[in-house]
């Protein structure tokens, strides 16, 4: 159960006698308020909770009634939820929570539809521990079926566990299918690849040369096309999340009034915890683990805004998608999978000096020329730093490589605290990695030690090698990029090695060395690169001027704000997002960040 600080919930209740008078507000709703643990949930205890308007009171409530519950343990929120409910001719109201077990505070406030009464209701409650698990009866509440668990489907169409979560070349997939299925369509993001005649039901996918998100799926149908199901795979997801993909089945697949809905779940390391699906905020599914298909009315897809499903594994770590519907202005045209945006932000005076002490509200953020809510900020002087080292070792790197090797190793002690971690690679004719991530800085010199430079600058491939390193990482990165020459020997193009720069939005620190003025195209790559992360780019005359140059990095690493938001855009992972970053008050501060990005880090 996710737990929020309770002040940041604002939550209004009516707790004591008020004198009105007689031309004043009519008094709050009379409410009394009891609580019965009815079975064992997934996060805790199944409560029956009973809300009785007074008699008297009952008119003034009307048909249809809102209702927030709030439960907190100690001073931290632990579940809040409002819902619209009828109204019985007694005046009773009965709803269904799912609450960690103990001694907990809980408040409850109603409020007429029509706005012209209210009331509130505030004690102690016991959440028992059970354990019989909760069950539903057959005509039950819809959030109380919701909240008993929904038994995997059998006979679903269902991925086989794949031999590797992704990487790049070829990967080989098999599908489990039910009886009758005649065919099955494989679709690689969204584009139809291949489609099978006969089992078994296998696809062999082309990943490419970059690790990148790919969505693979599978669509059963009987000999005369009949839609029998289908699932989803998600390959080369983001370390430490969760793929989760919202199916709705085609129009062929409607019957009897309602749609068949898949709810596909790939990437977890643990196990499984529980997998939702909802329409706005009401719960209409939850299951232990997967096949996980419902039916839902379509009149209720055409009426709600949002269908979104999460998945949370033991080890704690989440999935979500949602899908826009008609309510909202959507077309069932597919799932959008939550994208968490985290911005580095560099801000520097006239003079290039970092400008500290701004606020959330100092920055307006635009992805596409829309504004985003920012969900989080902070200074990155605190973080963790996650930093990749990479060096140049062709053959033109001879001369200077030992200064090199020593200003390296000196950089990374003199940047790095307790809980940073560094990883070091080497590029010429391809890039490799000589040091995994460690927290032990002193190795660096001795791992380049036994490096000879020769070969060529394959500086592409050392990119989008280096930035591979910081897949499923948070929090504060950089990649210092140290070369003396432009590309000659990459397998790797640069608008590839430019994507993919764009995917991981690490910023880039490129340090050009020995790159005079009429090195034009050397310097111009490393000053894009910079650009289009929000690094900088150096371009010192010889080994003697790489300490200021390292300085300078680590002035600027300990300035950033990172400022993240959630963006729910509904373009696919091949479409560019643009992200546009200002401080209004100030238009003669310069930011540097991302200047955009494509999904899926």
């Amino acid at each position: 159960m996710k737990y929020v600080p309770l002040l940041s919930i604002l939550l209004t209740l009516i707790t004591v006698p008020v004198v009105f008078s007689a031309t004043g507000p009519p008094p709050p709703l009379a409410l009394l308020v009891e609580v019965e643990g009815l079975g064992r949930g997934h996060t805790g205890t199944v409560m029956g909770l009973v809300i009785q308007i007074a008699p008297e009171d009952i008119q003034r409530a009307g048909d249809r009634i809102r209702v927030v519950t709030a439960l907190t343990v100690g001073t931290v929120l632990a579940d809040r939820q409002s819902s619209v409910v009828e109204v019985e001719a007694d005046g009773s109201i009965m709803l269904y929570r799912d609450w960690p077990v103990g001694d907990h505070q809980l408040m409850v406030t109603v409020a007429a539809i029509d706005g012209k009464s209210g009331g509130g209701w505030n004690g102690p409650v016991t959440v028992p521990e059970l354990q019989s698990i909760f069950e539903s009866g057959d005509d039950a509440p819809v959030e109380a079926i919701a909240l008993s668990v929904t038994p995997p489907a059998e006979g679903a169409v269902r991925f086989k566990p794949p031999p590797d979560k992704g990487g790049i070349g070829a990967l080989q997939l098999e599908v489990e299918a039910p009886e009758g299925t005649a065919s099955v369509e494989f679709l690689k993001d969204g584009h139809i690849e291949v489609r099978r005649n006969r089992a078994p039901w296998t696809y062999s996918i082309a990943l490419g040369q970059v690790i990148r998100r790919t969505q693979v799926r599978a669509i059963a149908r009987d000999r005369d096309g009949r839609y029998l199901g289908e699932d989803a795979l998600i390959l080369n997801n983001p370390t430490g999340r969760i793929g989760v993909e919202i199916l709705l089945g085609p129009d062929d697949s409607v019957a009897n009034g309602v749609r068949p809905v898949t709810v596909a779940v790939t990437g977890s390391v643990g196990r499984i915890h529980q997998i939702t699906l909802n329409i706005d905020d009401r719960m209409i599914a939850r299951w232990p683990s997967c096949p996980c298909i419902t039916e839902i009315p379509v009149a209720d897809l055409e009426h709600g805004t949002i269908l979104a499903a999460e998945a949370i594994d033991s080890n704690g770590a989440r999935g979500d998608a949602i899908v826009p519907l008609a309510g909202g202005g959507g077309s069932f045209s597919g799932s959008v999978r939550v994208e968490l945006v985290e911005l580095p932000v560099t801000v520097l005076d006239e003079t290039t000096a970092p400008v500290t002490g701004l606020t959330p509200e100092s920055f307006l953020i635009l992805e596409d020329d829309d504004q985003v809510t920012i969900e989080g900020f902070g200074t990155t002087a605190d973080l963790p730093l996650s930093l990749a080292l990479a060096v140049d070792t062709s053959g033109s790197m001879t001369e200077n490589f030992e200064a090199v090797r020593r200003a390296a190793r000196g950089f990374a002690l003199d940047l790095m605290e307790e809980g940073d971690e560094v990883v070091v690679l080497t590029f010429s004719w391809e890039a490799k990695v000589r040091l995994p991530w460690t927290e032990t800085s002193s190795a660096i010199e001795a791992k380049l030690d036994r490096i000879v430079p020769e070969g060529g600058t394959s500086l592409h491939d050392a990119v989008v090698r280096s930035l591979e390193q910081f897949r499923g990482r948070r929090g504060r990165q950089a990649l210092v990029l140290l070369t003396d020459g432009e590309d000659t020997t990459s397998r790797t193009g640069w608008d590839l090695a430019k994507r993919y720069a764009h995917t991981m939005r690490v910023p880039i620190y490129p340090i050009g060395l020995g790159l005079g003025k009429f090195n034009y195209s050397a310097r111009k790559t490393l000053k894009r690169l910079a650009e289009e992360t929000g690094g900088e780019a150096f371009f010192p005359k010889g080994t003697e001027e790489l300490k200021p140059v390292y300085d300078r990095i680590g002035l600027l690493l300990r300035s950033q704000y990172l400022i993240w938001y959630s963006s729910r855009s509904a373009k696919d992972d091949n479409q560019f997002r643009a992200i546009t970053v200002s401080i209004p008050a100030r238009p003669e501060l310069t930011i540097r960040t991302i200047r955009g990005y494509y999904p899926g880090k």
